[in-house]
């Protein structure tokens, strides 16, 4: 009957659904997103901030982009689910290739699901320079779960004076051994630095959050009125009454509220910078940034409350739509941490390997090399390959060890969250799950610090989907993994890579076809195989050192001793001497 209904509907969305099309030219633009610092940004046809891309559940975006900045760059659709679409899904060396300067691709992205969503940069440091803009995916009249009279979105983030791209330069190297992650010069909300949203009394509003920030994390409250959670990441959820909301980078949360009847004064919505997050807090930045609630012009601000944060638990919200938990038949680990490697400089961590782009983007092996493709090891040695079934349930525990949090992200799914705790997993309680268990779905989880999170998703997406911390420093630093699903299946889908894919691909350098170091079988000896772990172990060279350090000691210990002795007969026979009487001398 369910099977039936989905068929009928999507017959209906079929009908009525548009293609949307944008042009986007990529350029550098001027800014000062705070009104504090103008700077240089990344802009989108000359201007910023970016507009954002809206359509409705069914319909298809179209963004054709060119790339007219100095160096590569990508796009991602943060969210949304690329099934049968995996080479639009923008991820450089994972499931495509960055544009190169002065060239053009065209992204495809089918709003199968509404929700909050983003578009964002997926080479390097980029979106943290300001190319990102919202995505925002409308129900239709059948699919809608919430009524509201109107909305408006605010996106959160900390802004760097300092384009973030030199900054990543230096912080990858060997200059910064130990990892340090700067603070922001500052906090912006949709990227300019006033918001005043206009609201009438008795009016029902959505309000869409989403987090684009490097690292940091918001709470958000609204002075004097009642505020209602319905949405996390693009998932629809049973209403929740909340004090206030933590939105971690990437995340995306909406939430409902009501006018006053009166319209006396005008209101703040506060959104405070999380300072547990950063390595040190300059006096200089402003932590409490507001955007205002706007009844009349002519009111003043109500008086600003005290904002206590009392934020939601993840584990208690219930999604709209069930997906009951089923017992994993696969699993796999994932252990995260940060590390200086034998380069000097710092990286992130998957189970000891830090990311490194193989030479053949991991979606074009995965379709190039038959049977060997459910082998990871084709892959390369630096990708993270975790090789999945078809239309298994998978469990993927994120253990991290390392004492910053991290909030992860899985490509192309909406992965249900099972369970989050301190400490090691292998001392974890046992997962005992309730009946008819619906437990709330995401894109992003924040893996506490020192702690793990156990997270499922059906392999039903075959394709090449990155797994990654969405700290943008930690991303940078290698902080990925790649899920290799159902590759098998995928080459049956995909029977033919596009001319577009190729040509982006070879200009960039990249190759199509082959293992993880274009080689044929498993000869990856030209895959990416460095930087690695500093082994602090005894060595060839080592041994021959320590060698040469004995023989040195022991010439050293009998030269001592043959001195000693000489010295020691030159002064008894100088004693003798002394003693002698003065005839006798």
């Amino acid at each position: 009957m369910y099977k039936h209904i989905l068929l009928l509907f999507v017959l209906f969305a079929s009908t009525f659904s548009k293609t949307i099309e944008y042009n986007w030219d990529i350029t550098y633009v001027k800014a000062n997103p705070d009104g504090l610092f103008e700077r240089r940004v990344i802009g989108v046809n000359n201007d910023y901030p970016i507009k954002p891309l809206e359509g409705q559940i069914g319909d298809t975006i179209l963004v054709n982009v060119r790339n007219s900045l100095d160096r590569p760059t990508s796009l991602h659709a943060h969210g949304i689910s690329f099934y049968n679409n995996v080479f639009s899904d923008g991820a450089s060396s994972v499931n495509n290739c960055p544009i190169m300067p002065g060239y053009n691709y065209t992204y495809k992205i089918e709003l199968t699901e509404q929700g909050t969503y983003w578009f964002h940069s997926h080479s390097g440091t980029d979106y943290a320079d300001g190319l990102r803009a919202p995505l925002i995916v409308y129900p239709t009249n059948q699919t809608k779960h919430f009524e509201y009279d109107d909305e408006f979105i605010l996106t959160l983030s900390d802004w760097y004076h300092e384009e973030v791209y030199n900054l990543g330069k230096f912080l990858s190297s060997d200059k910064n051994p130990g990892a340090f992650e700067p603070p922001p010069n500052s906090g912006v909300l949709n990227d300019r630095p006033q918001n005043v949203f206009n609201i009438s009394t008795g009016k029902t509003y959505r309000v869409r959050l989403i987090n684009t920030s490097t690292m940091g994390v918001f709470h958000i409250k609204v002075d004097g009125h009642s505020m209602s959670m319905i949405e996390v990441d693009g998932v629809d959820i049973q209403p929740v009454a909340v004090s206030s909301i933590m939105v971690s980078p990437a995340q995306r949360v909406s939430f409902l509220f009501t006018a006053k009847e009166t319209d006396d004064f005008n209101y703040y919505i506060h959104a405070d910078m999380d300072p547990n997050f950063y390595d040190s807090i300059p006096e200089s930045l402003q932590m409490n940034l507001t955007a205002t609630l706007n009844y009349k012009d002519s009111n003043s601000i109500s008086t600003p409350e005290v904002h206590e944060w009392d934020d939601a638990n993840d584990m208690l919200l219930i999604p709209m739509e069930e997906q009951i938990y089923q017992e994993p038949s696969e699993e796999h680990i994932i252990v995260s941490d940060i590390m200086q490697l034998d380069d000097g400089a710092p990286h992130g961590l998957i189970n000891g390997v830090t990311y490194r782009p193989p030479k053949v983007p991991v979606i074009l092996s995965m379709l190039t090399t038959g049977e060997n493709a459910t082998n990871p090891a084709i892959y390369g040695p630096k990708s993270n390959a975790f090789v999945t079934g078809f239309n298994n349930t998978v469990r993927i525990v994120i253990e991290n060890v390392h004492m910053d949090p991290h909030p992860f992200h899985l490509h192309a799914h909406k992965f249900q969250i099972i369970s989050v705790g301190k400490g090691e997993y292998a001392n974890a309680p046992k997962i005992i799950p309730k009946d008819n268990w619906n437990p709330v779905r995401r894109d992003v989880v924040m893996v506490p610090a020192m702690g793990y999170v156990v997270l499922q998703f059906i392999s039903n997406s075959p394709g090449a989907w990155p797994i990654h911390c969405h700290n943008n420093w930690h991303m940078i630093w290698g902080m990925m993994g790649v899920i290799v699903e159902a590759p098998l299946e995928a080459q049956k889908m995909y029977q033919s890579i596009p001319q577009s894919v190729i040509d982006t691909c070879t200009r960039s350098g990249f190759m199509v076809s082959g293992n993880g170091g274009g080689g044929a079988g498993f000869d990856l000896s030209n895959a990416p195989n460095s930087p690695n772990l500093i082994n602090y172990g005894i060595h060839a060279k080592g041994i021959i050192a320590i060698i040469f350090c004995i023989i040195a000691a022991i010439i050293g210990i009998l030269s001592t001793l043959f001195y000693s002795k000489q010295v020691g007969a030159k002064i008894a026979m100088d004693k003798r001497a002394l003693l002698q009487p003065d005839d006798q001398q």
